[in-house]
């Protein structure tokens, strides 16, 4: 499983270096200032340059809109287009550069030790109160950590609570990590049937889900 989970991140990173128009353009040096250098996105740089980076983790949702994620939080599952499952995961960070950044999701099985991870280059939104963070209408800037079917974790998925890793760094190395734990959920009530199938314990590729 984890050369599986190898590979999903060298395919995340491939996939998050296309950028939105939103974010900027995606792939080029960081910059907007201070040791980061110039940037092909041509965002400015957010914040304070000689304060240590601050990290908000946030979550979307199925009304398409993100949330803040507490401590203890619900971490609603979607429907991706590649199927399955998986939480999308954004941030909201401030004393970096937006252009470039290195965004890394984990989700960690308590019991087990397993993990589930994404990591992809996105541009950040500046918001313009000196914070950026993912774009709701661009999944491309979440980290979208897979987590169904479940023929990893020591139980079902939904309803159990594992632990959520999330990390950015910047070009000129900025970084910031954030460690809480969440609790994944059954998000999209036309989907609730295949989802709790999919995410059940001993979940079997190919098994039919009514």
């Amino acid at each position: 499983m984890r050369d599986v989970a190898g590979l999903g991140f060298l395919l995340a990173l491939a996939v998050g270096g296309c950028g939105s128009d939103e974010g900027g353009d995606s792939g080029g040096s960081a910059g907007g200032g201070g040791s980061g250098g110039n940037s092909s996105c041509g965002l400015g740089f957010l914040g304070d340059e000689q304060k240590p980076v601050e990290l908000k983790v946030t979550v979307r949702g199925a009304d398409l809109v993100s949330k803040e994620l507490a401590n203890g939080g619900e971490a609603p599952m979607i429907l991706p287009p590649q199927g399955g499952r998986v939480i999308f995961v954004g941030v909201r960070v401030t004393n970096l550069s937006p252009c470039g950044v290195e965004l890394s999701g984990t989700l960690r099985d308590k019991g087990s030790g397993e993990t589930r991870l994404d990591a992809r280059v996105v541009n950040l939104k500046p918001t313009g109160d000196g914070w950026g963070t993912s774009t709701d209408s661009d999944i491309s800037t979440f980290s979208m950590i897979p987590t169904c079917p479940n023929q990893w974790a020591s139980t079902d998925v939904f309803g159990h609570t594992f632990e959520l890793t999330v990390s950015v760094t910047d070009k000129g190395g900025r970084t910031a990590e954030a460690k809480l734990d969440v609790v994944p959920t059954c998000a999209e009530p036309a989907n609730q049937a295949e989802c709790t199938c999919q995410c059940t314990k001993g979940y079997t590729l190919g098994q039919t889900c009514n």
